[in-house]
């Protein structure tokens, strides 16, 4: 709806619900979806565009993940393991940031990994673009997976290449402008509507769940193969490489204790 609403009203920067600006979330999906239908004609296939790219850009890029960190010659196994978990599916299918947000993510482990092994400001680059682009589509949520590859930064000396700060800045720039249209437009007190829900999502909610939630729904939602995966996740923390180790066993447990603390969890 609200990117219909963007093509009817020509208005690219404030996202309108019933005609009145309200501020839950950034414009990131919403621009997405309307430039598609700008492009490609106002329907149903148009859509779903910008979560199509998504999807195979993760598939692709989880591809690359296995080759660097798991040795073995079935370099295919991953991509075709996500591709065929009923999580993954059912938000492929969606028109929603969710699969664009996790594309973005899985594209900053990859450029840190590439950045420690290669050293090419390219990768150093896009280990600090990412960032600013993720917080445009889901804004805070993106300090989950920060805080879970912070450490890898600050190891690995990514935090020290001037490359990763230009990457940073480049990549905060979509949400800069668009803040300082929304306060200059709407004053401060609107815009603090993005923390408002942050606030709103850390509290007792419709959607509040156990601490323990994530435990028993995760595993569910990749079943059968979530067998599999406790086992490799249980031997991943007998790796020889210290990074392999690090993003097969530590980042995921960091990644699922910071998502658990908060009281809001969609299955």
């Amino acid at each position: 709806l609200q990117a219909k609403w963007i093509l009817e009203n020509n208005n690219w920067t404030d996202p309108l619900w019933w005609g009145e600006l309200t501020l839950d979330r950034t414009i990131g999906i919403q621009y997405l979806i309307a430039l598609s239908q700008k492009l490609f004609g106002s329907n149903i296939f148009a859509i779903h565009i910008p979560t199509t790219i998504a999807a195979s850009m993760m598939l692709f890029l989880t591809y690359q993940l296995q080759k660097e960190l798991v040795k073995s010659k079935y370099k295919l196994a991953s991509p075709l393991i996500l591709s065929s978990t009923f999580l993954w599916i059912n938000y492929a299918h969606l028109a929603t940031q969710d699969i664009i947000f996790a594309a973005i993510i899985t594209l900053g482990i990859i450029s840190s990994i590439y950045s420690s092994r290669l050293k090419k400001n390219i990768y150093f680059f896009l280990s600090g673009f990412w960032i600013g682009i993720a917080f445009m589509m889901k804004t805070f949520l993106v300090f989950i997976p920060l805080l879970a590859i912070f450490p890898f930064f600050y190891k690995s000396k990514i935090l020290t290449n001037k490359f990763f700060w230009l990457g940073l800045i480049i990549g905060f720039l979509p949400f800069s402008l668009w803040s300082i249209h929304i306060l200059t437009s709407y004053g401060q007190e609107r815009y603090l509507g993005l923390f408002e829900k942050l606030i709103f999502l850390s509290k007792n909610n419709n959607f509040t769940n156990p601490f323990y939630y994530y435990l028993w729904n995760l595993p569910l939602n990749i079943f059968p193969w979530s067998i599999f995966a406790i086992v490799g996740f249980l031997n991943s923390r007998n790796l020889k490489e210290e990074l392999s180790r690090f993003f097969l066993f530590t980042y995921p447990i960091v990644i699922l204790v910071l998502m658990s603390f908060f009281s809001t969890k969609t299955p």
